[in-house]
């Protein structure tokens, strides 16, 4: 078995980010997302169900889950466009991560970056018209961002220690991500061109892992984050850093979290059987239920807008 990480924050004693192993790859067709094009709300996730890393979708109740990728490499980490015609993700189908964008009937596939880097964990602007990812194509781990179609790939946000993970306001005007720029991986808000950066957490003893989600009237970021004995929980913080609350306290891993577009639920990964499935709960951290049960490993990519 080959394991496979993109490296990223996480843990004190070892980076985090998404961690997979790979089997010998089991034919499914691929299909069309149901409801195609329509206003049907769908959750899209990586799993291994089915013996390789691929990238699927669901109805928010758990139900039609439909495999988009079938490559024998690890696909993983995809994000809707606005518009939800067009989904973004990594994959390694080239030898390192690289970041591609197709349709969501899995037509059209083109590979957005070229280079002997990693380049992962792609995020749509809100109008569409730009990608934020991470690379360490300069050495260590920070944010860039480039025009949809792939072309001015341009580093935002350059500081010392590393920036992982960034996600855009609903309104386009900043960027949350991590950064070790002050010692510890903490979650820090910055203007779209880099400038004006706001440190939001001051986790002490916590380690604030690799995913970040702004609630969808930017008030808020969801993320998780592990304490002194490795457990890790979902939060929700002001995006001024007040009001930090903790929404978990299962003694499984419960993380990878991401807000439903209507703001009323978050949806996250959580091993509290045995594996890595996907929960959903009201914002208030009530009302938890279990969206998916296969005997491969599920993970939580994000909402369909």
């Amino acid at each position: 078995m080959a394991r496979v990480v993109f490296r990223g924050p996480g843990r004190t004693t070892r980076p985090i980010a998404l961690t997979l192993l790979v089997w010998a790859c089991a034919g499914e067709p691929t299909a069309p997302i149901p409801g195609g094009n329509e206003t049907s709300n769908q959750v899209l996730f990586t799993s291994s169900r089915n013996g390789n890393i691929d990238i699927y979708a669901m109805a928010v109740d758990g139900t039609a889950p439909v495999r988009l990728t079938r490559d024998t490499s690890a696909d993983q980490s995809a994000d809707w466009s606005p518009d939800k015609s067009t989904l973004a993700f990594m994959s390694n189908r080239d030898g390192d991560y690289e970041i591609f964008v197709m349709l969501p009937n899995s037509r059209n596939l083109r590979q957005l970056t070229t280079n002997s880097a990693n380049d992962g964990f792609p995020h749509w602007s809100p109008d569409g018209s730009h990608i934020l990812f991470t690379s360490d194509r300069e050495g260590g781990y920070d944010l860039y961002v480039m025009r949809a179609d792939g072309s001015n790939q341009t580093r935002v946000g350059q500081s010392p220690g590393s920036s992982f993970g960034g996600a855009w306001s609903p309104d386009g005007s900043r960027i949350a991500f991590l950064s070790t720029r002050d010692g510890t991986w903490e979650i820090y808000t910055m203007r779209a061109d880099g400038t004006d950066p706001l440190r939001v957490t001051n986790s002490g003893s916590a380690t604030v892992g690799s995913k970040l989600a702004w609630s969808p009237d930017g008030s808020r970021i969801a993320f998780h984050a592990y304490d002194l004995f490795q457990n890790s929980d979902i939060y929700v913080v002001d995006a001024d850093g007040a009001n930090q609350t903790r929404l978990t306290t299962d003694p499984a891993t419960d993380r990878f979290v991401t807000w439903s577009p209507d703001g009323s639920h978050l949806a996250f990964t959580s091993n509290r059987t045995g594996d890595d499935e996907i929960y959903v709960m009201n914002v208030d951290g009530t009302g938890v239920k279990r969206l998916t049960a296969s005997p491969g490993l599920d993970v939580l990519d994000s909402w369909r807008p």
